[in-house]
């Protein structure tokens, strides 16, 4: 019995239900080509933060060791008055002085130094500036390419999450069917029996129940494809707790398109490739300006050679540097990077231009399945009353077997195009609202409308 009970937990908890909104917060966690995106924007982040160095001196500390052929020596100077010198200490009666070296070291062939250098860029014509900027742009890229793709993943669980739903309806649909028409071959053996209807009437009863079979199998088949979709999303076997649903509550299309140009992460993405190719434009005119920097040099340590000693131990200045001429083309350079800023322009404006007319198609869509579901109900209400009364006709025998198996298929179809319907519907707004930039009006929506049993 606790064996019994533990495995009936098991089951309980691997197929737990989760709602719309908990499920896109799961994906978030365990979906890895979002984490590689989010790896990205991090990336761009810590890019963007190391161009406030830029502003900084650099400070160096420089080491060094050197092997020369030889010493570097010179001839002593001192060396033509060593006669007078030995004139002088005879007649004052000195001893005589020791002897004078030919030559003078003044640098021995090993040579070691250290130093702090510093290197200051007071002026660069603009250039650190638009560098930072450059960078700061490119963050702003990577955050638009993460909600993106988040965007994409987005209308893939809507996608799974809803088409679960739709599979389970549409297989209780045929289950239905299935039943009915057991129901009914049923009835038909017992009226065959009776001789109150033909054979021709008992072998359609049974072939129509045979494909009822048949369609419920594929219908149990395309319920477990979309449930694996979804538990590979999700990576778990959760599923959906959340219904189907209708939004009394949708905006007029001029304010989806509005939502669209200031805030889909696709124009976002050019906005942003624009903001890097000003800033490149004006790398490229900094190329025209002079170069100022500060710099300075200590000495740490140096050897005590006559050569080492004579140098001063610090020294500190101003240089600037302006290019006459170089070989980088920056005239050139200058030009394509114009000529890619108006590039951008122009795929903006198509983008905004194409990105309306998309936002119009899935406005008029969505209203499009939104009025067949609607315009079904009336369907669905005669093809249940219909159904009804050739099922009594049939068991008085003033109905046939065709006539029967053809309400019970009229009413399968009514029901599902109404599934369809609101399935394609769902799946309309959530693509109206990822083109508006907020995936939350979705949830909001979904949260605030009429679910569909």
């Amino acid at each position: 019995m606790r064996l019994l009970l533990i495995f009936f937990l098991f089951i309980t908890l691997s197929n737990a239900s989760i709602s719309i909104e908990n499920a896109w917060e799961k994906v978030l966690q365990v979906n890895e080509g979002l984490k590689a995106s989010n790896a990205d924007v991090l990336y761009a982040d810590e890019m963007n933060k190391a161009t406030s160095s830029f502003y900084l001196p650099e400070l160096n500390l420089n080491a060094s060791y050197t092997r020369l052929e030889k010493d570097i020596q010179m001839s002593n100077p001192l060396i033509p008055l060593v006669p007078t010198l030995h004139g002088i200490t005879a007649k004052l009666g000195l001893d005589k002085p020791d002897p004078m070296p030919n030559k003078i070291t003044l640098q021995e062939k090993d040579i070691f130094s250290s130093s702090l250098s510093l290197l200051w860029p007071i002026y660069t014509g603009g250039k650190i500036d638009a560098a930072s900027d450059l960078f700061k742009a490119k963050k702003e890229e990577a955050q638009a390419k993460d909600k993106l793709n988040k965007d994409k993943v987005f209308l893939k669980l809507v996608k799974s999450y809803y088409g679960v739903l739709l599979a389970r309806e549409l297989l209780n649909t045929r289950e239905e069917a299935r039943s009915s028409l057991e129901l009914h071959l049923n009835n038909s053996k017992i009226l065959k029996s009776q001789g109150q209807i033909a054979s021709i009437d008992l072998l359609n009863a049974k072939v129509k129940l045979d494909s009822a079979k048949i369609e419920n199998t594929k219908a149990k088949h395309k319920y477990e494809i979309t449930k694996l979709s979804l538990h590979n999303l999700l990576n778990s076997n959760d599923l959906p707790s959340s219904s189907l649903f209708i939004s009394s509550k949708i905006e007029n299309k001029e304010v989806y398109e509005k939502q669209m140009l200031d805030s889909y992460s696709a124009l976002d993405i050019i906005k942003a490739k624009q903001k890097q190719v000003d800033s490149n434009i004006l790398i490229k005119k900094s190329e025209y300006f002079p170069k100022i920097v500060a710099f300075g040099n200590y000495t740490l340590y140096k050897d005590d050679s006559i050569n080492s000693e004579s140098k001063a131990d610090w020294n500190a200045g101003i240089a600037l540097k302006f290019n006459l001429l170089s070989r980088k083309g920056k005239s050139e350079n200058l030009k394509a990077a114009r000529i890619m800023k108006n590039r951008l322009e122009y795929t903006l404006n198509q983008a905004k231009s194409d990105l309306s007319l998309l936002i119009e198609k899935t406005y008029k869509e969505m209203l499009q399945f939104k009025s067949e579901y609607k315009d079904l109900d009336s369907s669905l209400s005669l093809a249940n009353e219909n159904l009804r009364l050739r099922a009594l006709a049939f068991k008085e025998g003033i109905s046939t077997s065709i006539e029967v198996v053809d309400a019970q298929t009229f009413l399968t179809a009514a029901k599902t195009k109404r599934l369809n319907a609101i399935y394609n519907y769902v799946k309309k707004v959530s693509q109206l609202c990822v083109l508006s930039g907020s995936r939350e009006m979705f949830f909001k929506l979904q949260s605030s409308s009429m679910e569909i049993k």
